[in-house]
């Protein structure tokens, strides 16, 4: 597929807001998610430009956000790790903003987990899907989210439910 003008404003008005959302909620941070995805739209860009397909605009920009936010996550903690042994850190530096109970509990997941729990449930993806967005195999997917499934109820305090969704289907 050539990544063309259309196609990136078709991405912009369909995918765009809900990957950005998906990717927040992964890094814990909108404007990182924004940077993310708006850096991934301009590789493929610039991937089409040099001549290379991209099969699906869609997966292709997730995976390369994904990446993004990963990469940026990685910096942001090893400069607090530097920060923290040149200095000793000040009460109140890290600002706790209220959220809502779900997006705590996310928090408390694994990267794994969290990512996982956003493909499927937020944007929807089955698990062949989140697995190949992942680079694992359907069955480490399906693990992942029964252990994050099982934190996150305990988390928020309910009961958790089989879904027959986590079987692949739609």
């Amino acid at each position: 597929m050539k990544v063309d003008e259309i196609a990136l404003q078709e991405f912009l008005h369909t995918a765009y807001p809900r990957l950005v959302a998906a990717v927040a909620l992964m890094c814990g941070s909108r404007p990182a998610a924004e940077d993310a995805v708006q850096e991934a739209l301009l590789r493929a860009w610039q991937r089409s430009e040099s001549g290379q397909e991209i099969d699906s605009l869609n997966a292709w920009v997730t995976t390369v956000a994904l990446n993004q936010a990963r990469s940026g996550l990685r910096r942001v903690i090893a400069e607090r790790r530097a920060r923290s042994r040149m200095r000793t850190p000040v009460v109140g530096e890290h600002q706790i903003g209220d959220r809502i109970d779900v997006e705590r509990a996310l928090a408390t997941l694994s990267r794994r987990q969290r990512e996982a729990v956003v493909l499927r449930y937020y944007l929807q993806l089955d698990t062949r899907e989140v697995a190949a967005t992942l680079r694992v195999n359907e069955g480490t997917v399906k693990s992942t989210l029964f252990r994050a499934r099982a934190a996150l109820a305990g988390s928020l305090g309910v009961e958790e439910a089989e879904e027959a969704n986590d079987r692949g289907t739609r």
